[in-house]
């Protein structure tokens, strides 16, 4: 028999938690937020993006309506298998009972009250994304219990969304405004994910700021969730080293011409580090046919080189013995062809460092490279990090108990580094000033409870407003 998935989705400890709760309890609040991020955040300001709360929540709601839906026999089967079965405890002891018990009792709508920030909002650390309350008495163990699969639907989102922000950074510092519709940094991460539903949500991240994307899923994220709008999204054709390797290293030049004659009035990428980067580069200059095919398209191509350091492989390897090496892919391109005919594309190892050092190559040599170049950011940069990168935790800071509100704190003497938040709660809107130790709601709260899930152009709009407001403090 298939259990419902809610019953999987949180840590073993939480499954015992409404056991040891005090027996006059009558509401809880807890609250995600990114306590201290490790990632170097200097260049938006100290800011982390937050992404992904509400389809977090809705795929959270689907499997609760899945859980309540399900047949009582079952439900009762597969908790004595997690609490008898698993966790060892006697199905005679009353405990056992009164934890089964409180599954059971679990209403037909989820017995919480979410908030949450705007999507796309740039938050400082110590800053809620979510608040959840539970005002049933019966039900506020469930606040704690959702609180495993909040952070890990959630953390890889922000974490992208934040990176994304970092490369946008790169680019609006070279040109001195914000570009609506880039393709200069374009995502390659996919296979690098951690299985293709990962890359459902991380690869929204990317996008928030950047048009180019080869992780489709994504894509199919925009449709199912977010309006179904791409126009502002894109991609183009291209090759990959099984396509050059069959034509075989003697033909790598025929392959380029097949390739330009088989998509002769789009952009098509090219893979140009199969076996030699230089000759190949050559070869397209002094062969007649291919250097007419190139000058005369429509649309140029671009150029591939995946292989070595992409700093030394793209502005030049003053150590190498090969001159073309030394003087590197851009200015060849350059004195070869012109941009205007060929554009690069390097996809590998990209870092934020490397990308702004790629950046500040390009302006002290006088060449701008959001002109001819796209960075390819794979999971080298977007999916080397954990939760701990943009600090999301969650905890309750506030109850009621026996008619009287409380404000919980965490406060550790051997770790002042997790200090928490306490009482409820609220983000002024216009400062993003966060107010602690409060028992009331407030008015003027960045914190909301709509959550739909907009179109995804409005939200990228205001991701962009976020940005703006984020570096310009």
């Amino acid at each position: 028999m298939q259990y419902p998935k809610l019953l999987f989705i949180s840590d073993c400890y939480k499954y015992t938690h409404a056991a040891m709760y005090p027996k006059d309890i009558e509401e809880v609040y807890s609250l995600l937020y990114c306590r201290k991020p490790r990632l170097d955040l200097s260049m938006l300001n100290n800011h982390i993006v937050a992404f992904g709360m509400r389809q977090a929540i809705h795929k959270l709601q689907k499997l609760y309506k899945e859980f309540v839906a399900t047949d009582r026999a079952a439900l009762q089967e597969a908790l004595h298998f997690l609490y008898a079965d698993f966790m060892k405890l006697n199905p005679k002891d009353e405990v056992c009972n009164f934890l089964i018990h409180k599954w059971l009792m679990l209403p037909k709508e989820m017995p919480v009250i979410f908030k949450a920030i705007p999507e796309g909002t740039f938050i400082s650390h110590n800053t809620p994304i979510i608040a959840i309350h539970c005002k049933e008495k019966e039900h506020c163990w469930f606040v704690n219990f959702i609180e495993t699969y909040l952070n890990s639907e959630l953390w890889k989102t922000c974490f992208v969304a934040t990176k994304a922000a970092l490369f946008k950074k790169i680019e609006y510092d070279y040109l001195g405004y914000y570009l609506d519709e880039s393709y200069n940094f374009h995502d390659f991460s996919a296979r690098g994910m951690n299985g293709i539903e990962d890359c459902y949500t991380s690869a929204m991240g990317h996008i928030l700021f950047f048009s180019g994307t080869d992780s489709i899923m994504a894509l199919k994220n925009v449709y199912d969730n977010y309006g179904g709008n791409i126009t502002i999204l894109g991609s183009i054709p291209a090759s990959e080293h099984s396509v050059m390797c069959l034509g075989g290293q003697q033909n790598e030049l025929e392959t380029f011409k097949h390739i330009m004659q088989r998509f002769p009035h789009s952009m098509v990428s090219i893979v140009s580090d199969t076996w030699n980067l230089w000759d190949i580069i050559d070869s397209l200059r002094n062969d007649k046919e291919a250097y007419h095919l190139i000058a005369t398209r429509a649309q140029p191509i671009v150029l591939r080189p995946d292989s070595g350091d992409p700093f030394l492989i793209l502005t030049g390897n003053p150590k190498a013995q090969d001159k073309r090496e030394k003087i590197g892919v851009i200015k060849l391109v350059a004195e070869y062809f012109g941009f205007e005919k060929v554009r690069i594309i390097y996809g590998d190892a990209i870092t934020v460092e490397r990308a702004s050092m790629i950046y500040k190559w390009c302006k002290e040599q006088g060449f701008n490279p959001t002109q001819f170049l796209c960075l390819g950011v794979g999971s080298y940069a977007y999916n080397s990090g954990i939760r701990d990168d943009v600090g999301l935790v969650t905890k309750m800071t506030w109850a009621k108990i026996n008619g009287k509100p409380m404000h919980l704190i965490k406060k550790p003497i051997t770790g002042n580094d997790k200090i928490s938040l306490s009482g409820k709660v609220g983000i002024k809107k216009d400062s993003r000033e966060v107010l602690q130790f409060l028992d009331e709601e407030r008015q003027d709260d960045l914190l909301n409870t709509d959550m739909t899930l907009q179109d995804f152009i409005d939200i990228r709009q205001y991701a962009k407003q976020e940005f703006l407001r984020s570096i310009q403090k």
